[in-house]
This record gives structure tokens, sequence and C-alpha cells, in this order.
């Protein structure tokens, strides 16, 4: 039998020319004192109470595209492949040609949750 490194190089060879591999469990007394100690078993986690049986806490809903308003998604999309594409518009600056600050300025204005 090879050392560790005899058989990483023979990982790569095909499975009947590897080396064969022997497990040897030891069974004297002074190697189970040696051994660590097995880790103890972790604590159950309780489940907290659902959104729905806290009636004390108030809802919060999170805002995303997937959420938003077909009209705020048009104007993102719109605004987005413009400033991708124009050589002059550079968002983190907010500097914008003429067409890009007017698509920003729609962008903006557009509500992302629909009016009641």
């Amino acid at each position: 039998m090879g050392n560790l490194f005899d058989l990483i190089a023979g990982m790569n060879k095909p499975v009947a020319e590897r080396p064969t591999l022997r497990l040897v469990e030891s069974t004297s007394p002074q190697a189970a004192a040696d051994a660590p100690p097995a880790p103890a078993a972790p604590a159950p986690i309780q489940p907290s109470a659902p959104a729905a049986e806290t009636a004390s806490e108030p809802q919060h809903f999170i805002r995303t595209a997937a959420t938003a308003t077909p009209e705020w998604r048009a104007a993102r999309d719109q605004y987005i492949s413009h400033v991708m594409t124009c050589c002059a518009c550079h968002a983190p600056t907010s500097c914008y040609c003429p067409t890009g600050a007017e698509l920003r300025a729609i962008y903006d204005t557009t509500p992302m949750e629909p009016t009641r």
C-alpha cells in the first residue's frame, strides 16, 4: 500500500489499475483513549410562530420587480436598455443624454405599486 501521494496520483487511472485501499480499525484501549470525544447532539431548534399567529406585529411587504406594476417594469426596462447601450449616459454619476434623462424621469415617477 502506497502513501497518500501515490493514492492521489492514481486517481486519474482506471478503477482496475488504482491502488487498493484497506481500512484498518484499531480496537486497542490506547487508541480509543487518544481519540477525540464524539460531538454532542445539537439541541433541537424550536420553530418560531408564523406571522399569522402573531397579530401584534404589522405585516411587511417586500417590493420587487416581480410584484411591481407592468407599467413600472416597462419603464425600468426602457431606461436600463437605453443606459446600457448609450455612450453618453453614465448612471453612477447621474449623467444622461436628453433621451436618457427623459427615460430616467419616467422611471422615477412611475409608481411601483398599483394606485388604489
